[in-house]
């Protein structure tokens, strides 16, 4: 019988400064079953630690591990990727571009791109999330021994889109800046209304990128690209791409604020050998910040009149919005659309056709009517005929995977290995070999590893 198969037994308590035996490992031995495999005691250790103290702990505990000897572990998906390139565990692999824009693309402006798409208001960036953009110029800083193939750069691969859906999102989105725009006052924009985009992430930046004058977005996409990726994040940063030089542009003065998701984020995922989990939960200011920022008016946009709730991993915070008496409502991007009896005049740009509030002209105003957060515009508008559930919405407490379902929780739940993969560790040296979904590692051959 090997010594990791023995019981483990505590001989000697470490917690002396400047040993590496410290409390946090000394916790993960005291707390394993008596009776415990010293292998099982290890690992129950190595639960408290992250990737960077891996290495050191197994030097110190892994005592009689043979070189050979391997586990699998699971690590937060992004950083691995950050470590040992985007394409982990599938360097071979690649993603594709459906709807590839055929403008011309400066390759170079990647490097920019988390500059460039960020809020304009210092005040916002705190709630800002680069992850996506900056994973085109990312730079591994490791290599996985067990999967040692050379990994081409995001950069070089990712090609802008452009879609039917993210051009109508876009021009959704011009739609709802033009109403904010059309309520200006001598003082500015308002920014009492804050807006959270919960689309499909190329269609939320399309929305974002609409809605730019009057809206500066907040993006929070807390992912990168993969090509087994459960969130097709890939095309949420080649949309991102495409315009990313609007972005870029200056906007004189102070806007309302928008949150940009991607509602992708929480896609179902079931099988680790397959699909790589790149998912990641919504992250939103709290009630109290919103409310210091001025805002008073919350709007949630969905896709379609069908979505009459809230994403999952919303549902704490909106509660807790409307607890701080914010005015918190949801709108579906659907129901702006062009006005089928107006014709195009002949100096018209490419921005035509307009969308409008209720797909009429008549009707857009009516925005302000069923949104009651300021005067009724003049001259009175047409009541849109088409339905409109999202105006009724009032935020609901509820229990999911992703929300607590209690008021005084004050921490949302995320389910136990969310956004995580499986990863294999030799324990004789605390090396990741790389990813457990590649099945043609040099692991395999090794006592112990992952075969599966």
């Amino acid at each position: 019988m090997s010594r990791l198969d023995e019981p483990f037994e505590r001989a000697e308590v470490l917690d002396k400064p400047g040993i590496v035996g410290a409390r946090w490992w000394h916790k993960g031995l005291a707390d394993a079953p008596k009776d415990a495999s010293r292998r099982n005691a290890i690992l129950a250790a190595l639960g408290a630690v992250g990737l960077v103290g891996v290495a050191a702990a197994i030097a110190v505990a892994a005592d009689g591990c043979s070189d050979d000897e391997t586990a699998v572990q699971r690590k937060r998906a992004l950083d691995m990727q950050r470590t040992f390139g985007w394409s982990f565990g599938a360097a071979q692999e690649s993603v594709t571009f459906d709807g590839e824009s055929k403008k011309p693309f400066d390759r170079a402006a990647l490097a920019r791109m988390s500059t460039d798409l960020r809020p304009a208001d210092e005040g916002a960036r705190a709630y800002y999330v680069p992850a996506l953009f900056e994973s085109p110029s990312a730079v591994p800083t490791l290599v996985a021994e067990g999967d040692p193939a050379p990994i081409t750069p995001l950069g070089d691969v990712l090609r802008p889109i452009f879609t039917p859906a993210m051009d109508r999102a876009y021009r959704s989105g011009k739609a709802l800046a033009s109403l904010l725009l059309a309520a200006r006052t001598d003082s500015g924009l308002r920014r009492d209304i804050a807006v959270i985009v919960d689309l499909d992430g190329p269609e939320s930046v399309a929305f974002a990128a609409g809605a730019a004058e009057a809206f500066d977005p907040v993006f929070t996409f807390d992912n990168w690209p993969h090509p087994r990726g459960v969130v097709k994040a890939h095309l949420t940063l080649a949309a991102a791409a495409y315009y990313q030089p609007l972005f870029a542009r200056s906007v004189p003065g102070p806007r309302a604020t928008m949150f940009v998701l991607d509602r992708q984020r929480l896609s179902p995922y079931s099988d680790d050998a397959a699909q790589f989990d790149n998912r990641h939960v919504a992250r939103l200011p709290s009630a109290d910040a919103l409310w210091d920022r001025g805002v008073r008016h919350v709007l949630v946009i969905v896709p379609t009149e069908r979505d009459t709730t809230e994403s999952d991993d919303l549902n704490d915070d909106v509660v807790a919005f409307r607890s701080r008496r914010l005015d918190v409502a949801l709108m579906a991007a659907s129901v702006f659309a062009a006005d089928a009896a107006e014709s195009k005049p002949a100096n018209e740009s490419e921005d035509w056709p307009p969308y409008y509030y209720g797909g009429r002209a008549a009707s857009h105003g009516w925005f302000w009517m069923d949104y009651p957060w300021g005067p009724p515009p003049r001259p009175a508008p047409v009541e849109p005929s088409a339905p409109r559930p999202g105006k009724s919405y009032v935020p609901t407490q509820r229990a999911t995977p992703f929300s607590s379902g209690t008021a005084s929780s004050g921490v949302s739940p995320i389910p136990d290995g969310f956004g995580t993969v499986p990863v294999v560790v030799a324990l004789g040296t605390g090396v990741i070999l790389g990813a457990a979904l590649s099945r043609s590692g040099s692991w395999n051959r090794a006592s112990g590893g992952y075969g599966g």
